[in-house]
């Protein structure tokens, strides 16, 4: 903490080095979500991707079944009056997200 009370730019170099230690997070809980990921073809592994704007970061897919896989659905079908009609089975919750985001780092 000395260097950087004696440096005229102190703030800028703190802010500087917690942007860095934010980008490595976001990449580690990235790779960590990868690792993770159930694979079935692989899509779903490929479309995994972050994004940092500001303080805030994002990683995720855009893919509209990766909730399902986080989190498990019922099975349903669309019946012939167009209603959806659930069979009683669920596919169980298969987490790589949120199991990325808590794993304890090192410090």
């Amino acid at each position: 903490m000395a260097e950087y009370r004696e440096a005229p730019d102190w703030r800028e170099k703190i802010a500087a080095d917690v942007r860095g230690l934010f980008s490595q997070l976001v990449g580690e809980v990235l790779d960590d979500a990868i690792a993770l990921v159930p694979i079935d073809t692989g899509n779903l592994r490929e479309s995994l991707s972050s994004e940092i704007n500001g303080d805030t970061a994002r990683i995720g897919s855009e893919l509209n079944y990766a909730l399902y896989v986080e989190e498990g659905h019922r099975v349903g079908y669309r019946g012939p009056d167009g209603e959806t009609v659930f069979t009683g089975d669920v596919v169980p919750p298969q987490p790589y997200l949120r199991p990325a985001l808590y794993r304890r780092r090192g410090g």
